[in-house]
């Protein structure tokens, strides 16, 4: 159902284009907050400029955090998805960085986009994309506008296929093969790391491990300061005990 792919072929780029809105979400390194903004009609706002880079033009809004957490680390990732009968989720891992409206690139990029700057825009947000994902879309509502229904409707899709899946005894393997580890390989659910054969506690403690020697940066930054703290008490204390000799 999860397919990967190293870029976007003309096939899957035609599908985003066509798609009503898309979603980016980006985090700091370092604190509470993980931020979601929708953003509407790629048509006029998004551009593909090639297999592995994009571009959306970004409007002045009530927050910057998609903004502020580019600057810090450039981590983000785009997800659109299909309202409508053939259902689709594909989602753009990327690093982004913003060009912001007096730069000078931000005339070329527009152009390069091929669209008109709205009014009130801030930025353009350039993203670099290192992979691609698409999945089935069971679980998002399909968009009737029939005489009949209109609104959001459940597919009834994501029902079938996990009562199937049960019927057919494949739940077990799927979730083992599927939910036991994160794109990042972060531990992921518990029943299906025990399905692999796998002890718990080995896997907690890899990640516990990955996670400080990430933080080693932070770690040698201390360590540098402590020192310094260290020489400057101990030329502090040399100067003093002078003080105290030329007294006496």
């Amino acid at each position: 159902m999860v397919k990967f792919y190293p870029s976007l072929s003309t096939e899957l780029s035609d599908w985003c284009m066509s798609q009503p809105l898309f979603y980016i979400a980006s985090a700091p390194r370092y604190g509470s907050h993980i931020n979601i903004s929708p953003k509407g009609l790629p048509s006029t706002t998004f551009s593909i400029l090639g297999p592995n880079t994009a571009a959306y033009i970004d409007a002045t809004g009530s927050g910057a955090e998609t903004i502020a957490h580019l600057y810090e680390n450039g981590r983000c990732t785009i997800m659109f998805c299909s309202f409508d009968k053939s259902p689709r989720i594909l989602r753009l891992f990327c690093k982004g960085r913003v060009v912001e409206f007096w730069d000078e690139e931000f005339g070329n990029l527009t152009r390069q986009m091929g669209m008109e700057v709205p009014v009130g825009a801030r930025a353009v947000i350039v993203l670099d994309i290192f992979k691609v994902q698409t999945s089935c879309g069971y679980g998002v509502p399909l968009l009737s506008e029939t005489d009949q229904q209109k609104g959001l409707l459940d597919r009834e899709t994501l029902g079938h296929w996990a009562g199937k899946t049960v019927s057919d005894n494949k739940m077990v393997d799927y979730r083992a093969k599927n939910n036991a580890y994160s794109l990042d390989d972060l531990p992921g659910l518990k029943a299906g790391r025990r399905t692999r054969g796998e002890w718990i506690w080995t896997g907690d403690a890899r990640a516990y491990l990955t996670r400080l020697w990430n933080q080693m940066d932070a770690m040698v930054i201390g360590f540098v300061f402590a020192f310094l703290f260290i020489d400057v008490l101990f030329l502090f204390n040399i100067r003093i005990n002078g003080v105290f000799a030329d007294w006496r």
